[in-house]
């Protein structure tokens, strides 16, 4: 059966009924918590059965989940078996029983938690551990303050009145928050309609249309780069536009980068809804969730109205056991030009080893238009130097 649904890379899937998750806050019932923006997830560090993890807090996970490999390091004891639903489809997982962890001053002890690889997920600066989704933010207000890096959480008995901002309805599907957006694109009336709310998702807008204006769509962009993104059950190749405009209520993002994943058996967003909206867009707000009164509330940070930057390189690589592998190479960039083909393998780039970068490092290091980055890739036994510079691609 399908369980677990998990907000890393865009993930969605449908829940099974949950068990009881008490959820407390310690001392006046309000914790305060600095948290890490890597990769476009709200990392904090945490405890599971007193033992050190880390914990990604996602309203994309419409239940808590850790990883498999963390239960043989712990002792845990797995059991029974069932499906995780994400954007590359589902892969399979067990249960382990009886877990309690720990954030700051919040204490969550669950009955059951159910198990999925986060092994293809790890490769950066944390490792993928734990998820913790909708128990706590049912239980609880979770205000996101992204430019302080800090997550104030409260019991609903002691929350805040109000949160001040926009403040916008949320309606639930598979306890996923969804709000009504409007977005704008290149020579099309405007789209609106339903977006999940995703602090998960390292993207900033994945539109999901049905197969029949999915095309119509991605060629309303002046310009799409090919990229791929990876997620529980596999990797996803996508096409990435710049809209026009992004709107919640009377909060207006300007410009924002759009994906569009081609067919693909995961799910981004309930069926009949628009989308996704992940950290790129979330990452420039401080965000109040308040699932008790149906709302969410949006701050503007400092920088919110800079650039949304995307690659500049034209290369599209993930991690497997050969190390960074080349997966897409797209027309006139500056890969394709420098002779770079899709199977070669990034062993070096600035002169540093490839396959130990950080990928938001890496993410960044390819969206600075100017630059000038030496890559070293490896194509059977030969091995190539060359030099990219990197130029604004859409």
């Amino acid at each position: 059966m399908h369980r677990a649904a998990l907000g890393v890379i865009a993930l969605l899937s449908l829940p099974s009924s949950l068990s009881a998750t008490p959820i407390q806050v310690a001392g006046d019932g309000h914790a305060r918590i600095p948290f890490e923006v890597v990769g476009g997830h709200a990392w904090v560090q945490g405890t599971l059965n007193a033992d050190s993890v880390w914990v990604v807090i996602d309203t994309g996970a419409s239940q808590s989940v850790m990883d498999s490999s963390l239960t043989t390091r712990l002792g845990l004891k797995q059991h029974g078996s069932h499906e995780s639903g994400g954007s590359g489809g589902v892969q399979k997982g067990a249960t382990v029983d009886n877990v309690t962890l720990r954030i700051g001053g919040v204490t969550a002890d669950f009955d059951e938690l159910d198990t999925v690889d986060f092994g293809p997920l790890s490769h950066g600066r944390h490792p993928m551990q734990v998820v913790l989704g909708f128990e706590l933010f049912q239980a609880c207000v979770v205000r996101f303050d992204y430019p302080a890096g800090m997550l104030d959480v409260w019991d609903n008995a002691h929350a805040p009145k109000a949160a001040s901002g926009t403040r916008l309805p949320l309606t639930f599907i598979d306890h996923h928050p969804y709000v009504n957006g409007v977005l704008t694109l290149p020579g099309q009336p405007p789209l609106k309609g339903r977006f999940v709310i995703d602090t998960g998702s390292n993207a900033g807008l994945i539109l999901t249309p049905d197969d029949d204006n999915r095309e119509t769509l991605a060629h309303s962009f002046p310009r799409t780069l090919e990229v791929v993104t990876r997620g529980v059950g596999g990797d996803v190749h996508n096409r990435l536009g710049r809209g026009d405009a992004f709107s919640l209520g009377d909060l207006n993002f300007n410009q924002p980068l759009v994906m569009i994943p081609d067919s693909t058996p995961g799910r981004f967003s309930a069926a009949k809804t628009m989308g996704n909206i992940g950290g790129q867009l979330l990452g420039r707000c401080t965000v109040t969730f308040d699932y008790a009164h149906s709302s969410v509330s949006f701050e503007r940070g400092e920088g919110f109205e800079r650039p949304f930057e995307a690659d500049m390189s034209g290369l599209g690589v993930t991690r497997d056991s050969t190390g960074l592998s080349v997966r897409v190479v797209n027309p006139a960039t500056p890969a394709s030009e420098a002779g770079v083909e899709p199977g070669d393998v990034l062993t070096r780039i600035d002169g540093k080893p490839a396959a130990t970068m950080d990928p938001a490092a890496l993410r960044s290091l390819m969206q600075q238009e100017g630059r000038k980055v030496e890559i070293e890739f490896r194509r059977g036994d030969d091995t190539q130097t060359k030099t990219l510079t990197l130029r604004r691609l859409i």
